[in-house]
C-alpha cells in the first residue's frame, strides 16, 4: 500500500512541476529520500533545485546522473534542456532538447505506473513546445557561413518569399 502512494504523491509532483509548480514539486521530492533511487526523481528535482534556489551546476550534475541512468529517457533532456535556459545557455538548451527528440519516446522508465508520462511522447511533446517558445529556425542556406553572413540573410529571405522554404 506504501508504494502505490509514493506512486500517486511522485506522479501528483510530476503535474505540479509541468503546470509550473516547482516549488511544490521540490518539496515533495526532497521529503523521502528513498524515492531518490529512481532517476526520473532526480530529473525533476534537479530542475526544481534549478529553478527554486538557483543551484545551476548542482543541477545539472544532478540531471547528467540521471541522464547517464537512463539515457534514451525523453524526461532527462526536457529538465535539463530547461536547466540550461535558467542558466543562460540558450545553445546548450536548444542541443539538449534536439538529443530528447532523438531519443525513443517509447521508453520512459523510471515513472510510476498509472502516471501521465508513461504516454508514448508526451515529454517529446513538452520539447516541441520548448522549442517552439524559443522559437525553432530553419537551416541557413550556406551552412559553412555563418547565420548572420550576409548571403545566407538574403538567400534566406529570397526563398522564404518564393515559398521554397
Amino acid at each position: 500500500m506504501r508504494d502505490s502512494s509514493q506512486s500517486d504523491t511522485v506522479q501528483k509532483a510530476f503535474s505540479a512541476i509541468d503546470r509550473g509548480d516547482t516549488l511544490h514539486g521540490l518539496i515533495t521530492l526532497e521529503c523521502s529520500p528513498e524515492r531518490r533511487a529512481i532517476p526520473a526523481v532526480n530529473s525533476y528535482l534537479a530542475y526544481c533545485i534549478a529553478k527554486e534556489r538557483g543551484q545551476v551546476r548542482a543541477a545539472v550534475q544532478l540531471c547528467q546522473v540521471a541522464l547517464s541512468a537512463e539515457p534514451r529517457n525523453p524526461a532527462h533532456y526536457l529538465n535539463l534542456g530547461r536547466i540550461y535556459l535558467l542558466a543562460g545557455q540558450k545553445p546548450k538548451a536548444l542541443a539538449t532538447f534536439q538529443q530528447g527528440l532523438s531519443r525513443d519516446p517509447a521508453v520512459d522508465v523510471g515513472v510510476p505506473a498509472g502516471s501521465p508520462y508513461m504516454g508514448q511522447g508526451r515529454q517529446r511533446a513538452m520539447i516541441m513546445d520548448e522549442l517552439r517558445r524559443l522559437g525553432i529556425r530553419k537551416r541557413a542556406p550556406f551552412p559553412s557561413l555563418d547565420r548572420t553572413h550576409p548571403l545566407n540573410r538574403i538567400a534566406g529571405k529570397l526563398l522564404t518569399t518564393i515559398h521554397m522554404r
